[in-house]
């Protein structure tokens, strides 16, 4: 029996859905509509007790230029109709402008434009008469534009929208997603397809790079990400057994050869017979009358190691092109080849791959504080927490911390902000030529609604010790504006 078999005969996989935002009853996620607030990279789902359709309540595309939330409106009527026949379209614009200017791995023509472009087409089974309980999710993007990230040189990315689907690649349109969910019960819903595997670890105040924090290290645990490549293939399941408690349990293709670029059918358990399994346990909790969420995890990858530049998500620096994960004393890669770092040339001593790996996680979202009259409007603190043993990732220990809120000044209701630190300690394992050893930033943000369908966020980053103390590289000062549009 193939390696994988076994995982896929006890566990079936799923992916994270949040049963709402986190913010209460009558949130923007709830709604259909993109929050700046809200966590916007996963569908827009509920739990189907009430209803056979996994979209409890549509998108409110009517008002006027200034008051819809989004720019196109209602079509002269169409856009509602299809809505209430099972189709649904969104089309979302992020640009992003930023500069170095200080320190990092250089500020000479460190000024950068980039962005994405999104495209979601979601078709509800229910609302078109054909079965109950079921949305065919179809997702694709388009990236542009060139980012601040190689300026930088950060190993949490200052830019994480610019990493999707392929970092740096303007231009490149990809699908991304296509994947089915199915509601069997009010308390089992099942998942299947090509998704984006970075949407799980959900956080109220820090998971949408689009209209929260830019920095990666706000986005995911970085310590997740050998767990899976951006997008690949999957199937799953969530359970709800109680209103507080959700248990997500998954098993994706972990070959990360061209996973964004391809439908994944060629790789997916088998070829290379790369998995990952993993685990995440959601409780809703309501401390004093406040929402708030703690959220545990693991993860088990059968996947063989050997690149630490195999991952473009976490940039390790000097253009590591081929070096495997050794003890000290030792450097392996594929076969005997050369290892760049920079402009010095080693020879590797021989294969030395590393099998498997495995990690935990834990994530925590609070409020301290809500309006008394629209509890989607308060702030609270946020924070995430990750381990591993270091001997297959690079990240052996991340944490970050944070506060967040909306609409916290007078008349600026849906307003939105936050400020964050993290902290990430390389692997010991790490050859001692590269002489890393931890990173830390902060990043603050506050994200203006100037309509409903547009907003505006000022960005600052400081990065201390960018590349993990790699070339003695200076504190790095990341300066940027978002602008983030609905259509």
């Amino acid at each position: 029996m193939a390696r994988w078999q076994w995982p896929l005969m006890f566990v079936v996989v799923a992916r994270v859905m949040a049963q709402d935002s986190g913010s209460g009853a009558g949130s923007d996620a709830d709604a259909g509509q993109p929050s700046p607030g809200a966590t916007t990279t996963q569908p827009v789902t509920a739990s189907p007790a009430a209803t056979p359709s996994l979209i409890q309540k549509l998108p409110d595309y009517s008002g006027d230029w200034w008051s819809r939330g989004y720019l196109t409106g209602d079509w002269g009527g169409a856009r509602t109709e299809l809505a209430e026949n099972g189709i649904l379209f969104d089309f979302g614009l992020t640009q992003i402008i930023q500069g170095n200017a200080h320190g990092g791995k250089d500020t000479h023509n460190a000024f950068r434009y980039s962005g994405s472009v999104d495209y979601t087409l979601r078709l509800d089974t229910a609302r078109m008469k054909l079965w109950p309980g079921g949305l065919i999710t179809l997702r694709g993007e388009t990236q542009f534009g060139q980012s601040i990230n190689s300026k930088a040189g950060s190993l949490g990315v200052a830019n994480f929208d610019a990493l999707l689907p392929i970092p740096d690649e303007g231009g490149k349109t990809t699908l991304s997603e296509f994947y089915i969910t199915q509601a069997l019960s009010e308390k089992l819903v099942i998942v299947a397809g090509k998704m984006d595997l970075t949407s799980g670890d959900a956080n109220e105040f820090a998971h949408d790079e689009r209209s929260q924090f830019l920095n990666s290290a706000f986005r995911i645990n970085p310590v997740l990400f050998t767990a899976g490549p951006y997008t690949a293939m999957a199937v799953g399941v969530i359970a709800l057994p109680t209103d507080w408690l959700t248990i997500s349990t998954f098993v994706n293709d972990n070959d990360p050869e061209g996973a964004a670029t391809k439908t994944g059918f060629n790789t997916a358990f088998h070829d290379r017979d790369w998995l990952s399994v993993a685990q995440e346990y959601t409780f809703k909790i309501r401390p004093f009358e406040k929402p708030g969420h703690q959220r545990f995890g693991w993860f088990w990858t059968s996947r063989d190691f050997v690149d630490f530049a195999g991952d473009p998500r976490l940039p390790l620096p000097g253009r590591v092109q081929s070096l495997g994960f050794a003890r000290r004393g030792g450097i392996g890669s594929r076969g005997i080849r050369p290892i760049r770092l920079g402009n010095t040339v080693l020879r590797a001593d021989g294969p030395d791959r590393r099998p498997d790996d495995w990690g935990l996680y834990y994530n925590f979202d609070q409020y301290l504080h809500t309006e008394a009259d629209d509890a989607t409007q308060g702030f609270g603190v946020f924070g995430r927490f990750g381990w591993s043993t270091g001997e297959s990732n690079p990240v052996e220990q991340f944490y970050s911390l944070g506060v967040g809120g909306r609409g916290s000044i007078p008349t600026r209701d849906r307003d939105t902000w936050g400020i964050g630190y993290y902290h990430v300690n390389v692997s010991d394992d790490l050859p001692e030529l590269l002489d890393m050893h931890s990173e830390q930033g902060v990043e603050l943000y506050y994200n203006i609604e100037v309509t409903p369908w547009l907003h505006i966020s000022p960005d600052v980053q400081v990065l201390i010790d960018p590349g993990a103390g790699f070339d003695d590289r200076d504190v790095a000062l990341v300066y940027g504006l978002r602008a983030q549009m609905s259509f």
